[in-house]
């Protein structure tokens, strides 16, 4: 990187840390009152507005144009909420205890897979705070665990955000999507679990695959399955839990969680266990969907074959899959070759 681009970073960087720290020393009541500016501000954008609309437009098209608005309104604050009071919380058990809830009966769970030393594969929606999954799970219950996340571009933030911010709950460590099914591999190994997001427009080339998500083929990825393969392949005990945080009446998040409804031996492939997976999260959605992040194009992406009746229903900036998505190319082979090379 050119000085003049650590430079440009750099300065981003201060102009984040300022509002960063200052969250870290507001009161609780403020934190949530400029979580409503944000999100208002937000929802005032077209831009943003009428992508969140649109995606709601497609899951639930039975909604009137005001529950639409209604929705995309909340699930902007909402949004706004989770990355405020995660800011707010950073690492106090105090504020974690205040803000996370993990009722008992998942606590039990959970810690009856540590004791069996079972390594836990986690599947997380971006819905309410996903966030706080990564929290709850080491800090109530001691799970020792990896999570993915994708890195951000400029340096000093994504020290700040991951290592400086999402790592102060012990037990828990950052790993980035780059390179990351080697890294998971490594902590199932090492008797750890790992946390996964699960999220459309993932290609095929890279693990994804087509399932059914509020009546639409979206492109989502097998990773959750291809890790429970791995440690089956390997004698490592292990077990996929669908878990996922939201915010209840009483004003903290609450942690949910679930497991796949059959045995994982009785599944033909990974796709099928990522369409239950799907049917999940998709039940969870409609039960909170003003939790959901709609801030995403989460319909991008429309197979070749897709018949003309559901093309149509696909969102405005949805297009057809072009044979990038299926097979990589040769300058992709080059750039992973490159990677590997990297120490």
């Amino acid at each position: 990187m050119s000085s003049f681009g650590r430079s440009r970073d750099f300065l981003v960087y201060l102009a984040v840390l300022i509002p960063y720290q200052a969250i870290r020393l507001m009161p609780y009541p403020v934190v949530k009152g400029m979580a409503r500016l944000c999100g208002g501000t937000m929802n005032l954008i077209p831009s943003i507005r009428n992508l969140v609309r649109a995606n709601i437009r497609t899951a639930f098209p039975e909604y009137s144009e005001t529950e639409v608005a209604r929705v995309g309104s909340r699930s902007l604050y909402n949004l706004a909420l989770n990355m405020a009071e995660f800011i707010w919380l950073n690492g106090r058990p105090d504020r974690i205890e205040r803000c996370y809830f993990l009722p008992p009966d998942v606590t039990e769970r959970l810690k009856g897979h540590v004791a069996r030393k079972e390594r836990i594969i986690f599947v997380n929606p971006h819905l309410g705070s996903w966030e706080a999954s990564g929290v709850m799970a080491p800090y109530y219950a001691g799970v020792d665990m990896v999570a993915i996340a994708k890195p951000v571009r400029n340096p000093y933030l994504n020290k700040m955000i991951n290592s400086g911010n999402r790592e102060k709950v012990r037990g828990l460590e950052i790993i980035f999507s780059s390179g990351a099914i080697r890294a998971a591999t490594k902590a199932l190994r090492d008797g750890r679990g790992v946390g996964t997001l699960i999220d459309q427009n993932t290609r095929v080339r890279d693990g994804g695959s087509f399932v059914n998500f509020f009546g639409l083929p979206v492109s989502s990825s097998t990773a959750p399955a291809h890790l429970m393969k791995y440690c089956i392949a390997h004698e490592i005990p292990a077990v996929i839990i669908y878990g996922t945080s939201v915010r209840h009446e009483d004003g903290r998040v609450h942690a949910h969680s679930a497991y796949l409804p059959k045995p994982f031996s009785e599944y033909g492939d990974e796709t099928e266990v990522l369409q239950d997976l799907m049917n999940i999260s998709e039940e969870y959605i409609r039960r909170y969907p003003d939790q959901y992040l709609w801030f995403y194009r989460r319909f991008q992406n429309i197979e070749p074959t897709c018949p003309e009746e559901l093309k149509k229903r696909y969102p405005y900036y949805s297009k057809v899959v072009g044979p990038h998505f299926y097979r990589k190319t040769s300058h992709d082979i080059k750039a992973e070759k490159a990677e590997c090379r990297q120490p």
